[in-house]
């Protein structure tokens, strides 16, 4: 457990530079546009995520990791329990600029926790995609990736809309707080776990395999 955490602080500890730009360059952009806020916490914890594996890659790090007495197994882990700080970092910064925005009558509104929690949630699935690619592509094939995926932060935007559009039951929870079908919610969060599981087994049999 004190290997993950140390694996962990090491991911903040790249970041910490660009955690001090992106602080105030989100707050702007999100005071900007501050009726969106809450589509805003995805853009933090993927920011970080990409910034982080992308100095790893940089440095090659992952060549001085696999020669510490810790199972690469247990890197992998520490990768996907870092998604929970990134997370938490991001819904932090997206409430400051909720306060931030009432306070300077920008916004009326009460917090809309529920879509909001919906936002922050879309984050663990995006990088359940993006950090296998990680592992498999490595350095050759990340740069493209990275855009693609900083792309993808742009336009999550219309997201929430289009979640609501396809799924009439999700758009009265976020709207009424109202469970009509437990069963559909419950499908859907067993599904969200068993994506984020599959996404470790596979980079974990990537990355037990790889020649660093």
């Amino acid at each position: 457990m004190y290997n993950s955490i140390a694996l962990i602080r090491k991911d903040f500890m790249l970041t910490r530079k660009f955690i001090l730009l992106l602080i105030p360059y989100y707050l702007i952009m999100g005071y900007m546009n501050a009726e969106a806020y809450t589509v805003f916490s995805l853009f933090p914890a993927m920011l970080l995520l990409i910034n982080s594996c992308t100095i790893d890659m940089q440095h090659n790090n992952q060549k001085f990791l696999v020669t510490l007495p810790v199972p690469r197994q247990r890197l992998i882990q520490a990768k996907y329990m870092t998604l929970i700080p990134f997370s938490l970092f991001s819904l932090t910064c997206t409430i400051l600029l909720y306060l931030v925005a009432f306070t300077m009558g920008k916004l009326d509104e009460p917090l809309r926790w529920r879509e909001l929690g919906i936002a922050t949630a879309a984050f663990p699935l995006l990088a359940s995609i993006y950090l296998p690619l990680y592992y498999w592509l490595g350095q050759k094939g990340m740069q493209i990736v990275n855009f693609i995926f900083i792309m993808v932060i742009m336009l999550n935007f219309t997201a929430i809309t289009s979640l609501s559009k396809r799924f009439p039951a999700l758009a009265e929870w976020i709207s009424t707080g109202r469970l009509d079908n437990v069963l559909l919610i419950a499908i859907g969060v067993l599904a969200y776990l068993v994506i984020i599981y599959s996404s470790y087994l596979i980079s974990s049999r990537i990355y037990m395999h790889k020649d660093i």
